[in-house]
């Protein structure tokens, strides 16, 4: 019996034990293995968020270089365009009132040349911020000269553009009567694209004018005129028709620039774009440039021009704006452009310390040298974007480097001839 209550007691006294909690040690190590993890996870978010960032910083940057450069050569490629009439051997008579500067003829003289001013370009510094436009159509004009970014370049370019109305194969009766057109588009009226007082340029392949519409033309069959009243001149070269491909062109002067947007990205840094302006060509002295936004994200804009030096051997030397004297842009054949584009928002782990090449300059983080400039030290990511352009309107052969040098040359030389064609 005493035995029996010993045994029960024993058991009752094994069965409430209390059970025994971590140790100290115990939980220090899975406090470690838990931070151990949690920063894992953190760090691998973190990479994976750097990634990302710089995977679309990156895109964005190919993205705006790859649509400067297109939009930029488009207009490049046709400079001095003006139909099958050839630039260098076909005047362009100018009887419009208030033309643009550079197709202003020359006193005594009624006639331009598109190749002296189809391409033009200038160098913007801080010393020259307010004097560099001089003698061009945007003179004055805040929107370009004040707003262009000094350390970039400015580049204009000007050509005709071929337009879907169609001069009637009957055409005119004489130089000093009306344009018969066909107008399927109904670019011309008194609330179309072109109405009275628009600059328009008529040419064939043997003759070219630039004139003012007088009329807002209407119905079915549709004239131009081009009175006196706002030319100085109703007579054209020729009596020009149809069914001896002669085309209505209308005239653009388009002009390339960087300038500060006014925007600031996510970490307070300045936005800049390539901004392009154009030129309405409305009848009075003063130009009328509108300027869009192309381009958010570049920095600068270098432009090197392809001058041929040497009429003999058709010889090609990279030179800047300041290289190209007042006569020579006729001989420019061939354009290298160049964007430095960064992306908005930082980026980039520590601040950008690499080192981009653009024709003629080479941007560096800090301590610019003789031909060097600096770009800004942050965080962004930057390219360079780098496109030669071969202006179509002044090709003769095919354009190659001479030897090792620094020298380029067309394969297929002329002398010049003394006429100013370089292609033959």
């Amino acid at each position: 019996m005493n035995n029996f209550k010993r045994d029960t007691l024993a058991v009752n006294k094994t069965a409430i034990t209390p059970q025994s909690g971590l140790s100290l040690v115990e939980l220090m190590i899975a406090l470690a293995l838990s931070v151990t993890l949690i920063l894992g996870i953190f760090t691998v978010y973190m990479d994976s968020s750097q990634t990302t960032r710089v995977g679309e910083s990156l895109a964005r940057v190919q993205e705006s270089g790859r649509i400067g450069l297109e939009i930029m050569s488009q207009e490049v490629r046709m400079a001095g365009y003006q139909g099958c009439s050839d630039n260098y051997t076909v005047p362009i008579r100018v009887i419009a009132s208030n033309p643009p500067t550079p197709l202003t003829p020359a006193s005594g003289e009624d006639s331009v040349y598109l190749y002296n001013s189809g391409l033009m370009g200038w160098q913007v510094t801080a010393a020259t911020q307010t004097s560099w436009d001089t003698g061009t159509d945007f003179e004055d004009l805040g929107i370009i000269e004040d707003d262009a970014l000094p350390g970039s370049d400015v580049l204009m370019v000007q050509r005709a553009r071929r337009l879907s109305a169609a001069i009637e194969s009957a055409g005119m009766t004489s130089a000093t009567g009306l344009i018969p057109i066909t107008d399927p588009d109904g670019l011309f009226g008194s609330s179309a694209a072109f109405s009275s007082g628009s600059l328009l340029m008529i040419a064939s392949c043997e003759f070219a004018d630039i004139f003012r519409m007088t009329n807002n033309p209407s119905g079915a069959n549709k004239s131009l005129a081009h009175a006196s009243t706002a030319n100085s001149s109703n007579r054209l070269s020729a009596a020009y028709t149809g069914d001896e491909d002669a085309e209505i062109y209308s005239l653009e002067s388009t002009v390339f620039f960087v300038a500060d947007t006014g925007r600031d990205d996510d970490q307070g840094n300045s936005i800049s774009a390539l901004y392009r302006a154009r030129n309405n060509f409305p009848n009075s002295a003063t130009p009328s440039f509108q300027r869009e936004e192309l381009v958010e994200g570049v920095e600068a804009l270098k432009v090197q021009y392809g001058l041929r030096t040497d009429a003999d051997s058709n010889t090609i030397n990279y030179v800047d704006a300041s290289g190209v004297g007042a006569t020579d842009w006729k001989d420019v054949v061939v354009v290298r452009v160049g964007l430095l584009v960064s992306a908005a928002g930082n980026a980039l782990q520590q601040d950008d310390s690499q080192t981009y090449e653009l024709p003629g300059t080479v941007f560096v983080a800090s301590n610019p040298a003789a031909g060097q400039q600096a770009h800004a030290a942050d965080r962004r990511l930057r390219k360079a974007f780098v496109s030669t352009l071969d202006i179509r309107n002044r090709r003769c052969g095919e354009f190659k480097q001479f030897g090792t040098t620094d020298l380029w040359e067309w394969e297929t030389a002329d002398d010049n001839g003394g006429d100013g064609d370089p292609c033959n």
